[in-house]
């Protein structure tokens, strides 16, 4: 999907408060997004309708504004916000499946641009976090998320604005292809998820072990002081404190792990939950509409018995 850039500047088509064209003197041009989202506020639904028109040349950040109204409002501007979004969808579903059909015999180029993804996000993250190292598990995670994200905005623009009469074979092969696309992606991201929970698995191990062997030590101590046996009591605390002081640092280390282990399983879970309500949402209309076809047959056929024995 086409991500705008610049989004706050002034464009040709912007608001400008302060009066009539041309602006007067001290006149505050609404620029950018910011601009449509402040038409979007208006109480005048007609002011609010044609700001939505101009809300999709913002890319993304647009189509998520798009999408909000539409599962949030009421009325004629849901209605308007709806319909955009269903025209959006069909004109991304021609490109969409047009650009699959060309690609889908292409392997080696999908490789290609998977790991040109890989390699900018993992130049992303490094420089926004310069201070601190993420695990590899995070690392794939956040890199994953990234390149599935178009697709999670179309799918929830689909549940959002689509209904029956609406549900076109070119908006149900764009929704099909979108759960496709995802799929394999979503295999790599419980992948990591599982690394990430063996990881924190075996710093629990090596924690556990520390700890008991500072306390065997322990025990050695007082066996050797009741032997006062002052030479291994000394030995005994040394490496007791040696394992208590591996102990305190995996601790760090397995509270940090854990955190970042129930950070990617709620993102995880967020995701899986996002992907099967769309899921669920197609099969329902698909659902639909086969009983649609088949109650419109049982209507025609008895329409044809009823002009066969019962017309004059």
């Amino acid at each position: 999907m086409l991500v705008l850039e610049n989004l706050d500047q002034p464009k040709p088509y912007d608001a400008v408060k302060g009066g009539q064209l041309p602006p007067p003197v001290g006149g505050v041009v609404l620029g950018g997004l910011a601009g449509v989202k402040h038409r979007l506020s208006s109480s005048v639904s007609e002011h609010r309708i044609a700001a939505l028109t101009e809300t999709l040349n913002y890319g993304d950040a647009g189509l998520k504004i798009v999408i909000q109204i539409c599962q949030s409002e009421t009325g004629s501007v849901q209605r308007a916000a709806c319909d955009l979004l269903r025209k959006r969808l069909s004109s991304i579903a021609r490109e969409k499946l047009q650009a699959f059909v060309a690609s889908s015999s292409d392997s080696e180029a999908e490789v290609d641009s998977t790991q040109k993804i890989l390699d900018r996000s993992s130049g992303a993250v490094s420089q926004k976090n310069h201070d601190r190292e993420l695990s590899e598990a995070q690392l794939i995670f956040e890199t994953i998320t990234q390149q599935i994200q178009p697709n999670l905005l179309l799918l929830e623009a689909l549940v959002a604005s689509v209904d029956r009469e609406e549900f076109t074979s070119e908006l149900m092969n764009l929704w099909e292809l979108l759960i496709l696309e995802i799929q394999e992606p979503l295999k790599e991201l419980r992948q990591a998820v599982g690394s990430a929970i063996s990881a924190q698995l075996r710093i629990q191990w090596q924690y556990n072990q520390a700890e008991s062997q500072a306390n065997q030590w322990q025990q050695r101590a007082l066996l050797a002081l009741q032997k006062e046996d002052e030479n291994s009591v000394r030995l005994a605390l040394v490496r007791k404190q040696i394992q208590f002081d591996r102990a305190a640092e995996l601790k760090i280390d397995l509270d940090d792990q854990t955190v970042r282990v129930e950070t990617l399983n709620r993102n995880l879970l967020a995701l899986e939950s996002k992907i099967a309500e769309a899921n669920s949402k197609k099969e329902i209309l698909k659902m639909q509409l086969h009983f649609a076809r088949v109650q419109k047959q049982i209507d025609f056929t008895f329409s044809q018995v009823n002009s066969i024995f019962f017309s004059p």
